[in-house]
């Protein structure tokens, strides 16, 4: 994410809906899987059942109602299936889907009563627990997934669960089956999403779904997604700053890049980060509700901003992870402030000394480009398609924003070309930085020729260095699991 030189916007924010729409039909798709071995109860019974189901007021912002018909889902040869019942006398079910926003995460839920359903459920675990692989035909396609026994953290009244895996449409998804029984009702929670589900948050939408089938009121917090966290301005000494804040624990913030909102940010990688830090994302300079600095803007401006807002969070230390020229501004706010970052995450970015590795012409002219796919292909190289396809899906999660000002890109790109020409204050003194750093990139970067990161880690004293093979500029979503555990590491 550096400057393309002309002031126009990066092409990457432009094409989410393509991605948006093909990952809303995906949703409905995983909604009718994850409802399969429901019945069709329409009874009176069932009415009553509907009211002790989640419903979308008790979910957060931006969660919406779905279809859960299972017409484009079929169960194909799976022989530990095959025992299963399909006769539905003497028991009645309802169900309820949801899906945040026009892609994934979506929610599936199953209640049922009647004699003889807790022997319908029974029966039910009782296959899945001899399950490792079933096949299913997905709107004429068929996908082939895995199945095992998930060790779920312990909820009072669930009886057993387990974790779908498969891959369609290049995406990895997986979903989380989880049974429960409340007196003499059952139940199951399908928590659906790219990759595998964060275990905490499906616990809470599982402990949600056993309150409400109890009769107890339930609203689970905007805050438990980034996506769905609100947008809150902080009113700094230098003007207001537009930011999200989820999870807790440690103070963790992630400064974005060139010409981004803090909206790019892949929505897994900010969980899975907030699953023990209190992550804090927000714009830059001039960007959505974030007041815009005098001209000319620079690379220290924008960080004397991030430390105002650190001061107005009540944030006296934080880790600092930057991306790109968020990693020029997370350098300079530890030379001008070091006693606000306690440990320093650099991805992706270059040195603020003259001298650096510019990208060539060709790869900052295809952040111009009316193609997505060559806007994309400066973040992930070449046989990607399925870590491309990942990134755009998760991040088509959020709400609809504007892109940033072409002015206010225009004053990054001028920002940027001062610190890579080592003109800016700050930059010049990244040798004097003193907070524990981890430098990381991809081999393959394109935007940043990895030798930049190679020299800043011998530049800053006692620097960890680590590169991923095979990995451009967006390596820390492209290995996110990885990189995120490595995070977590350096960060302890």
């Amino acid at each position: 994410m550096s400057p393309d030189g002309g002031g126009r916007k990066k092409g990457l924010g432009r094409h989410r809906a393509p991605k948006a729409r093909r990952a809303g039909l995906l949703a409905g798709i995983l909604l009718a899987a994850s409802t399969l071995f429901a019945g069709c109860g329409v009874s009176p019974t069932a009415s009553a059942l509907q009211s002790r189901l989640l419903s979308v007021s008790d979910l957060p912002t931006g969660w919406s109602p779905a279809s859960t018909s299972s017409s484009s889902v079929v169960l194909g040869s799976t022989p530990c299936l095959s025992g299963l019942s399909t006769e539905h006398s003497g028991w009645t079910n309802a169900v309820a889907g949801f899906v945040e926003g026009t892609a994934i995460p979506a929610i599936g839920e199953v209640l049922a009563t009647g004699p003889k359903a807790q022997q319908r459920w029974q029966a039910l675990g009782r296959a899945f627990a001899g399950c490792r692989a079933a096949t299913l035909d997905l709107a004429g396609k068929k996908v082939t997934s895995t199945v095992r026994a998930l060790p779920f953290p312990h909820v009072a009244h669930v009886t057993s669960a387990y974790a779908w895996q498969f891959t369609v449409s290049g995406l990895k998804i997986g979903f989380d089956l989880v049974l429960f029984r409340v007196g003499k009702d059952v139940g199951y929670l399908s928590y659906a999403d790219l990759g595998a589900p964060l275990t905490p948050t499906v616990r809470t939408y599982v402990r949600a779904a056993i309150a409400k089938a109890q009769g107890k009121p339930v609203r689970i917090p905007d805050t438990i997604s980034v996506a769905s966290a609100p947008v809150l301005i902080a009113h700094t000494r230098m003007g207001p700053v537009a930011y999200r804040s989820v999870g807790s624990g440690t103070p963790l913030i992630l400064i974005m890049g060139y010409a981004g909102t803090m909206d790019i940010w892949d929505r897994q990688f900010v969980d899975a980060l907030a699953q023990s830090h209190r992550v804090v994302v927000f714009d830059n300079a001039g960007i959505g509700r974030t007041k815009a600095l005098a001209p000319p803007l620079t690379i220290d401006a924008m960080a004397n901003q991030t430390g105002a807002l650190l001061t107005t969070l009540g944030i006296r230390r934080a880790d600092v992870l930057g991306w790109s020229m968020g990693g020029m501004i997370a350098q300079a706010l530890a030379v001008l402030h070091p006693a606000q970052v306690r440990r320093l995450v650099l991805c992706a970015t270059y040195a603020g000394t003259g001298g650096i590795a510019r990208p060539t012409r060709e790869a900052i002219d295809a952040l111009t480009s009316s193609d997505p796919q060559q806007a994309l292909a400066d973040l992930f190289p070449p046989g990607q398609a399925s870590a491309q396809n990942t990134y755009t899906t998760a991040a088509s999660g959020y709400p609809p924003a504007p892109a940033a000002p072409r002015s206010t890109v225009s004053a990054q790109a001028r920002a940027v070309d001062a610190w890579w020409a080592g003109t800016d204050p700050a930059g010049r003194r990244t040798a004097s930085i003193t907070a524990p750093t981890l430098v990381a990139d991809g081999t393959e970067d394109r935007l940043d020729p990895v030798v930049n990161s190679i020299s800043l880690a011998k530049r800053i004293p006692g620097a960890q260095l680590v590169l991923y093979p095979e990995a451009g500029h967006a390596f820390l979503f492209q290995d996110q699991s990885t990189f995120v555990a490595r995070v977590e590491a350096f960060l302890r």
